[in-house]
């Protein structure tokens, strides 16, 4: 959250709308993600997924981009940018170009990846305030070579380096009162899909922004606002990030109700209460209603009354017993867990054994999420084994369950995970769920059924 708390912070600064409230929070928010941010830093500059080096290109640039944004909200110091700024002039081809150094990427299909890579990096530099030769000439050979690709992500990214939004235009799929973007291949950490042209849609809908001009930002813009995910997120990091710039971006010239404007929301032809009406102070706040909905289909109505339009969103949860879950569609993903004893006392440890599967073409950067069944600790001794064996990147313990970190996942090699879990008390009590998913494709997801375990004295 550290980066969307920087763009909200500078959002409520310009338009004069952070309280002292609002202030404390954010920044004690900022200081400790800054400092959690700091450790991804490699020796010698730039950035890595787990803070080892060597830098990776993408991700260095990705830094210069956040730290900048945050140095605009919160003190950061300017030599982690300027080290990365030197790791990424080091890498620089003495055309102007950067090549990609991510092995599995469909951007190399564009020449090595070094055109989606040049404009990605030339545009975080540009945006941090860079404009020595290095940049100079990086935007020289992206004029040079930008016809090269068709991609509309990639030239959205060519777009935002180059300042020159009505070249997104042409490639904009209109459909009704939305503009998207349609990625052809991966996005920048390796989104595919729906999640890339989100990512691609918000790259354009920034670059259009910057101009002022199109008459497609408003169709753009409602595009972003209805990929928005039941959580109030975009799906992935990336997606989210971009999707909050765009908006954000849009938000700061946005018109005010010059009074209040009512909100009424009708359910089923039944007026629902708790809306505030709009004004100068909450026009860009997120209101929530619970519904009152039925089984079946439901009808609701929004209105506003003497200013603009506004927009809605209407999500549900809902759980079924694991019998009635309808069997899924397959996935490159597979995850299943066999306990080797499902009834054990306080003084057996609970061995368990997960095997994760990948059918793709390769993936990058996986997230397994092991559930730790009620009245059991996990043995973190099993898991510091499993990254000594570099069998993981990286995990991390929440309160109900153990998040596993793989970077490069490669298609037909099963990873076998051995671990332990420590029962505390008696119980019996089903096991969570185990699940893996593709970090910046979440749509990719996977889980296992739960077992029954049983712990006497």
């Amino acid at each position: 959250m550290t980066y969307p708390n920087a763009l909200v912070m500078g959002y409520l600064r310009e338009t004069g709308q952070l309280t002292p409230e609002w202030r404390m929070k954010l920044e004690a928010a900022l200081n400790a993600g800054y400092q959690r941010l700091l450790t991804f830093e490699v020796s010698g500059g730039g950035f890595d997924w787990y803070g080892r080096p060597p830098a990776k290109t993408l991700l260095t640039a990705y830094g210069v981009l956040e730290l900048n944004d945050m140095a605009k909200v919160h003190g950061v110091d300017r030599a982690v940018i300027d080290r990365a700024r030197a790791i990424l002039g080091e890498r620089q081809e003495p055309d102007g170009s950067w090549d990609l150094d991510v092995p599995i990427h469909t951007w190399h299909q564009q020449s090595r990846g070094a055109i989606p890579t040049t404009a990605y990096v030339l545009w975080s530099l540009k945006e941090a305030g860079y404009r020595d030769p290095g940049v100079e000439k990086a935007e020289r050979w992206l004029r040079l070579h930008r016809g090269e690709t068709s991609d509309p992500y990639v030239m959205a990214l060519i777009a935002l380096a180059l300042e020159d939004a009505a070249s997104v235009e042409r490639d904009a799929r209109i459909e009704g009162d939305e503009a998207r973007w349609v990625a052809a291949g991966e996005g920048l950490y390796h989104s595919r899909g729906e999640m890339a042209t989100i990512e691609a849609t918000a790259l354009a809908a920034l670059a259009l922004l910057r101009d002022g001009r199109s008459p497609l930002i408003e169709k753009a813009l409602t595009a972003i606002a209805r990929s928005k995910d039941p959580s109030g997120s975009w799906h992935s990091t990336q997606g989210t990030i971009l999707s909050i710039k765009a908006l954000l971006e849009a938000g700061k010239g946005g018109a005010r109700p010059a009074k209040p404007a009512p909100l009424r929301l009708k359910v089923n032809g039944v007026e629902v209460q708790g809306l505030q009406p709009l004004s100068s102070e909450n026009h860009d706040v997120l209101q929530q209603v619970e519904i009152p909905a039925v089984k079946g289909l439901n009808t609701v109505d929004l209105s506003v009354e003497n200013w603009g339009r506004a927009g809605f969103q209407v999500f549900g949860r809902y759980y079924l017993p694991w019998d009635a879950v309808p069997e899924p569609a397959k996935q490159p993903l597979s995850i299943s867990t066999v306990y080797q004893n499902t009834t054990l006392t306080l003084r057996d440890s609970l061995e368990a054994r997960t095997t994760l599967r990948y059918e793709g073409p390769g993936t990058f950067m996986v997230i397994v999420d092991l559930g730790i069944p009620p009245g059991f600790a996990p043995d973190t001794g099993t898991f510091e084994d499993l990254v000594r064996k570099r069998t993981i990147d990286k995990f991390t313990v929440g309160g109900r369950h153990v998040s596993l970190y793989f970077g490069r996942v490669e298609s037909g090699r099963p990873i076998v995970l051995d671990y332990a879990l420590r029962p505390r008390f008696p119980i019996v009590a089903k096991t969570p769920r185990c699940g893996a998913y593709e970090y910046y494709t979440p749509q990719v997801e996977v889980c296992g059924r739960p077992e029954l375990l049983k712990v006497t004295d």
